[in-house]
């Protein structure tokens, strides 16, 4: 049985943490083992403890920085491990690549999962300099370079890699089975939420960080609820900027129409009690639950900074996230009938592409 050893930020519901989870629970005879620094989800963590992944702590590097460097080696050089495969971003990578090298493991996998915005002005030539620095080691250390998506790897590795072949995509799969929509779940979410059978029910899977961009969403869903009161606004996810957005909402007298479901340890019957699906961050590598909404069946409304390949579905529609909110309330209410129950795309399916990940790990 080879061993394995993933490096995640932490264990709090994050889409980099759902692609370890979808991948790791297919494979057989690997051990897994999981590095995470900060205080973890105690449901998420339940998630990978139930798939057979034994979960490690290590000091979080931002306030034990030395000793969160030799705990992780010595976890390396004691674990006998054939793969070291870390999820952290392009740069981060790099030393967790480097302690795996200094420990004798030869297989070591940097994954990148973001497509950062790259600012082409003169103003960010020194910090676009220092990111094509800092892709140096990263790729000295790491024997294999992963991505989720063209545009993370573009972003991450560099587009000359990408184009000489150096870098594997690896899809964010799910499983779509998982994901199908249900008339049993819609009822008993929407009972369970306080959800009337006519109401529009806008949802959105996302922790509460800068990147999701709830600020504008808010702004949208406020615009959308001046022409149908009957709308809703259903919120998947916790994080540190969840009270600013309840004192927003709660500012513009939206209080009764929003609804926050908190962090779910199986948010997949929550896509069913939607009628269309919202997204629109300032950044993303690909947007696993993006996937998970359109093999649901809803219609999305996402930012142009999602990559085009994760649009699998007909009812896909992609606006600029600076364009005036009013543009995308009038987008979301055109797709109140827009649900499509029977999506069928094997282009993110687990069941198939798992194999690629399971080849490297035993070549």
């Amino acid at each position: 049985m080879i061993r394995v050893c993933h490096v995640l930020h932490g264990i709090v519901g994050g889409g980099s943490e759902q692609v370890v989870l979808n991948y790791c629970s297919r494979m057989r005879d690997i051990h897994f083992d999981l590095l995470y620094q900060y205080e973890p989800n105690p449901q998420i963590l339940e998630r990978f403890r139930e798939a057979g992944i034994n979960c490690i702590q290590v000091p979080d590097k931002v306030h034990h920085p030395l000793k969160h460097l030799w705990t992780m080696f010595n976890i390396f050089r004691n674990g006998r491990y054939d793969v070291v495969h870390c999820h952290l971003d392009w740069y981060m990578n790099s030393y967790v690549c480097l302690l795996a090298m200094l420990a004798g493991i030869k297989k070591r996998i940097a994954h990148h999962h973001q497509a950062y915005t790259i600012d082409s002005s003169f103003r960010a030539l020194p910090q676009n300099l220092l990111c094509a620095i800092m892709r140096i080691p990263c790729k000295l250390f790491a024997t294999h370079w992963l991505a989720c998506g063209e545009a993370a790897a573009i972003n991450g590795w560099g587009k000359s890699a990408v184009k000489k072949g150096n870098v594997t995509i690896l899809p964010n799969a799910i499983d779509p089975e998982r994901f199908k929509f249900s008339e049993t779940s819609r009822k008993e979410i929407r009972g369970r939420c306080g959800i009337k059978d006519g109401d529009f029910v806008i949802g959105h899977v996302g922790r509460f960080y800068p990147q999701k961009n709830h600020e504008f969403l808010i702004d949208v869903f406020a615009e959308l609820h001046k022409r149908n009161v009957g709308a809703k606004l259903l919120l998947l996810g916790d994080g540190p900027l969840q009270e600013h957005i309840k004192q927003k909402i709660e500012s513009l007298g939206l209080s009764n129409a929003v609804i926050f479901a908190g962090l779910q340890k199986d948010p997949a019957p929550f896509y069913s009690a939607m009628d269309v699906f919202a997204f629109p961050s300032l950044w993303e590598g690909l947007g696993i639950v993006l996937l998970e909404a359109q093999y649901n069946g809803l219609p999305c409304v996402v930012s142009e900074s999602v990559p085009d390949e994760v649009c699998i579905s007909k009812e896909f529609y992609s606006l600029n996230a600076l364009q005036p909110s009013q543009k995308w309330s009038e987008i979301i209410i055109n797709c109140m009938k827009k649900r499509n129950v029977h999506l069928e795309s094997a282009c993110f399916d687990i069941r198939k592409t798992f194999v690629q990940l399971q080849r490297i790990y035993f070549a």
